[in-house]
C-alpha cells in the first residue's frame, strides 16, 4: 500500500501534523510505503512564496488584512463563489502536484492543508485518480476552504468543528472526530528531575515556556521583557523558530534580564520543554494547542492571528484549558495569578488531559489499516 502525506509549509504546523502521522505509521510496524510531501515544491515560485514568506510577513506586520480576508472567504453565502475561484487558483498553481498525483497513484492521500486536498479532490472527482481521501483539519474550527469535493473522510478536533462541515454540506458519516496529530513522543512522559538536569535547568523553580509558532512570530520580547517584572522567581523556556534575528535579540537581551531566560531557536524537543513546564504562553496554532494539551500544561493565548487562532483560543477557552490575554501586560498577570493559583492551575492541567486525544495521529492511521 503506497500512502501519501501532503501539507504545505504556511507555517511549521502542517508539516508537524503530516509526520506525527508518519511516525505513528512507522510504529506500527506495518509494511506499507509512507512518503511525506511538500505539495509546493516544484510549483509556481510566487504562489510558494505567498504561501511561505508572504504569508509570515503578512501575519507579521498586517495582521488585519489577514483577518478581513480570512472572515470575507468564510461567509457562507459565498461558499459556491469562494470554492469556484479556490478551484480557477489551484487549476493555474496546481498543474505539477496534479501531474505528481496522477503519475504515483497512492493507494491513500492524507493532507494537512485544503490546499493540496482540493486538488486531489477535483482530480478524484473527474475519476483521473482513485485514492482514498482523508482530510485533516488542523485547527479546531474549519474555515470553508477545507470543504471540497471527492473527500472521503474529514478528521476534525472538536464537535463544533464537526458542526461546521455539515453546514457547509459534509455528510455526517465522513466527519470523524479523532483530533488534531500530534507526534507520539507527546504520548509519553519522562522524568521531570532528569529533564531539568539535562537542559540545565533550575528545579523547584516556576518555569513558562514562551512560544512563538514554527516562524517566530507574535510579540516575544516584549512578553519575555514583561514576564521578568515579576518579583517572584520564575525561569523562562523561550522558542524563537526559525527566526534567527528574533533568536539573536533574545540572547542579547538576557544579561540584563531579572530572571533566567533559556533561548531555543527551531527545535525538536518541544515535548520535553512542555513536560517540565507548568505553563505555556503563546499564540494559539492549531498544533501548539493541542501539543499543549497532550502534555496537560495549561496555557496563556496572547496575540492570535485573526480568524484560525481566534477561533483556536475561543475553543481552548471554551475547554477550560487557557486563559486569552489581550495583550501582553494581561499575558504577564495572568501567569502571576495562576502561579499564585495553584488550585486553579490544577484544575487547568485536570481539564487539559480530560480533553486531550494524544494518540490521534495512532486513530487516523487505524482508518487506513484497522
Amino acid at each position: 500500500m503506497r500512502i501519501l502525506l501532503l501539507h504545505v509549509p504556511a507555517g511549521a504546523g502542517h508539516q508537524r501534523a503530516c509526520e506525527a502521522i508518519a511516525a505513528a505509521f512507522h510504529e506500527r510496524g506495518l509494511q506499507i510505503d509512507v512518503t511525506v510531501k511538500d505539495a509546493l515544491i516544484g510549483g509556481n515560485r510566487i504562489y510558494r512564496w505567498a504561501f511561505t514568506k508572504g504569508y509570515i510577513r503578512l501575519i507579521h506586520s498586517f495582521p488585519f488584512l489577514w483577518g478581513i480576508a480570512y472572515y470575507l472567504t468564510d461567509i457562507r453565502p459565498l461558499n459556491g463563489l469562494m470554492q469556484r475561484l479556490h478551484r480557477l487558483s489551484n487549476a493555474m498553481h496546481g498543474s505539477r502536484l496534479s501531474s505528481y498525483l496522477i503519475e504515483k497513484k497512492p493507494d491513500v492521500i492524507i493532507g494537512t492543508h485544503f490546499f493540496p486536498m482540493e486538488v486531489a479532490g477535483w482530480l478524484k472527482s473527474r475519476g483521473k485518480i482513485t485514492s482514498r481521501l482523508i482530510t485533516v483539519v488542523t485547527d479546531y474550527q474549519p474555515h470553508a476552504l477545507w470543504a471540497a469535493p471527492g473527500i472521503d473522510t474529514y478528521v476534525v478536533a472538536s464537535p463544533e468543528a464537526g458542526e461546521e462541515l455539515r453546514k457547509r454540506g459534509i455528510p455526517p458519516d465522513k466527519i470523524k472526530l479523532i483530533g488534531i496529530p500530534v507526534d507520539p513522543k507527546f504520548s509519553f512522559n519522562g522524568t521531570r528531575p532528569e529533564l531539568v538536569k539535562k537542559l540545565g535547568l533550575k528545579e523547584g523553580t516556576f518555569t513558562v515556556l514562551v512560544g512563538s509558532g514554527g516562524a517566530g512570530t507574535g510579540p516575544v520580547v516584549a512578553l519575555v521583557k514583561a514576564l521578568c517584572e515579576s518579583q517572584e522567581p520564575v525561569q523562562m523556556l523561550v522558542v524563537a523558530g526559525s527566526n534567527t534575528s528574533l533568536f539573536e535579540k533574545l540572547v542579547r537581551m538576557k544579561p540584563s534580564l531579572r530572571h533566567p531566560v533559556h533561548v531555543y531557536g527551531f527545535i525538536n524537543n518541544m515535548d520535553e520543554l512542555m513536560e517540565i513546564a507548568d505553563l505555556v504562553v503563546s499564540k494559539p496554532g492549531g498544533l501548539t494547542c493541542t501539543e499543549a494539551l497532550a502534555k496537560q500544561v495549561p496555557l496563556v493565548l496572547v496575540a492570535p492571528i485573526p480568524g484560525q487562532e481566534t477561533n483556536n483560543a475561543k475553543t481552548m477557552v471554551s475547554m477550560g484549558v487557557a486563559v486569552w490575554a489581550r495583550n501582553v501586560q494581561a499575558a504577564a498577570g495572568w501567569v502571576q495569578k495562576l502561579r499564585n493559583n495553584r488550585p486553579l492551575l490544577e484544575e487547568m492541567r485536570q481539564k487539559a488531559k480530560e480533553q486531550a486525544c494524544p494518540d490521534a495521529a495512532a486513530r487516523i492511521t487505524r482508518l487506513v489499516m484497522p
